[in-house]
């Protein structure tokens, strides 16, 4: 009997075979899974880091930003003078490279930052000055953006002496190591006594610089001009106006002049006054324009210039709509704004209520009788008195014109007044001295300087 053999296929195994594919490819595919899951948590994690970075160097730099940004408002409302001694200012942050000004800032991003200021070309020995702001931005997670800016700082064209569209002398007022300044008559100039050196002009000799007539003591006429009976007038050599002409050699003001050789040349080597192509020692100045051209300023401060006065008088408690019932300043760089137009026009301010801003002249800027101070006096629609022995020292600007305001009148009593001017009308009476010294100069009013940033980069565009 044969034997039979089943020809079924053998199910159980084959389900068998069927599961294990199956769960090999369930494996392979949650690997995959897997992979991709945490592939991509990762990219997202770094994504996220890589933001996170970002926007934290983005807050440093933005610190750095603010840190320049206050620098430059030290600049202007300090001035330069606590920066003689940088990098290494030992009291003055804003100087010192080692312990520089730091700053936290408010916010989640953690933002901070140090700043100094170097002195690459110190004003006012250079004009303009030079000066680099160094600024280092922080932010949470060690970042860290260093930038630095140039700032350019220049005198602004306000007058660098005695300006007044009119003035005349009277008693024995005297005008010392300053230069005075007129687009109008100066009269009785044989009671204004002149003598020293211009420190504001390369040290040219004092003297008289007028686009009209320069007159002795008998009024204002042309034929009164201590020009016109010839170019040269030996009692004022440096005088200037518009009656003077070519200087030769030996007529005591061209050889004064020649003397004056070097630097004071362009003051007086200005014109060919005869045509012949070489520019003369003369003493002619031709018009307004040329006055304010060889010297440097301007007839009338800006608009701009009024208004940013007084917003800082403002700033500082300083501003006033009346002539009496104020108060002397105390700040170390002071502007006293008084706005009398419509309120008390044509008021009178007597300077010598002001105190703090008293001393004695010196030749040194850094002598320790030189405080580190400076003062503006701005007086709109007013007028300005100076007299009872008062030393004061400051710039004055009396912005109002004739017939009755921008006067300063009854200067005398013995009174010393450090400084620059600038006027409609100066009616120097009495005993009075204008001057200038070291330490005025030393001293520039942050409110009179022009500041202009003129580089900025990043030093280093990564993270510290």
């Amino acid at each position: 009997m044969h034997a039979t053999h089943s020809t079924r296929p053998d199910h159980a195994g084959a389900r068998w075979q069927d599961r294990g594919s199956a769960m090999i490819l369930t494996l392979m595919v949650m690997t995959l899974v897997t992979v991709l899951s945490t592939t991509v948590a990762v990219v997202t994690v770094n994504n996220l880091q890589s933001s996170w970075r970002s926007r934290q160097a983005g807050a440093a730099l933005s610190a750095a930003d603010a840190g320049v940004a206050q620098a430059v408002t030290y600049l202007r409302s300090s001035g330069v003078r606590g920066l003689d001694c940088s990098p290494t200012c030992p009291s003055n942050p804003w100087g010192s490279s080692t312990t520089p000004a730091s700053v936290t800032l408010p916010g989640a991003a953690g933002q901070s930052y140090k700043v100094w200021i170097k002195a690459v070309a110190p004003f006012p020995q250079n004009d303009p000055g030079v000066y680099q702001i160094n600024s280092t931005g922080s932010a949470a997670g060690a970042a860290s953006r260093p930038v630095t800016a140039e700032v350019s700082v220049t005198r602004s064209d306000v007058p660098k002496g005695v300006f007044a569209r009119s003035v005349s002398g009277g008693g024995s007022a005297s005008v010392t190591n300053q230069s005075v300044f007129s687009t109008s008559c100066v009269n009785d100039r044989s009671k204004i006594a002149t003598s020293g050196f211009d420190l504001a002009y390369d040290g040219i000799p004092v003297g008289v610089h007028s686009s009209a007539t320069i007159t002795g003591s008998k009024g204002c006429t042309t034929t009164n001009s201590i020009h016109s009976a010839k170019p040269c007038s030996t009692g004022y050599p440096y005088d200037q106006d518009r009656l003077g002409g070519r200087l030769t050699a030996g007529d005591g003001c061209y050889d004064a002049r020649m003397a004056a050789s070097g630097p004071w040349a362009k003051y007086y080597s200005t014109y060919d006054t005869n045509g012949d192509g070489t520019k003369d020692v003369s003493s002619l100045i031709k018009s307004d324009g040329d006055l304010f051209k060889i010297f440097g300023f301007q007839p009338d401060l800006s608009q701009e210039r009024i208004d940013s006065l007084r917003m800082l008088a403002q700033s500082q408690g300083n501003y006033w709509r009346s002539s009496s019932n104020w108060s002397s300043p105390d700040e170390a760089n002071a502007v006293m704004f008084f706005d009398l137009a419509g309120t008390d026009t044509g008021g009178t301010v007597d300077l010598n209520n002001i105190t703090g801003f008293g001393r004695d002249t010196t030749t040194s800027g850094t002598a320790p009788s030189c405080p580190s101070r400076s003062l503006i006096i701005v007086i709109e629609g007013g007028n300005a008195k100076l007299n009872s022995n008062q030393k004061l020292a400051a710039s004055l600007i009396l912005t109002g014109k004739s017939p009755n305001l921008g006067q300063l009148g009854k200067a005398n009593g013995n009174a010393t007044f450090i400084g620059t001017i600038f006027a409609d009308t100066i009616n120097l009476v009495g005993n009075v001295d204008i001057t200038m010294d070291a330490c005025f100069l030393a001293n520039p009013s942050p409110g009179l300087m022009d500041f202009a940033v003129t580089s900025y980069r990043e030093e280093d565009r990564g993270l510290g």
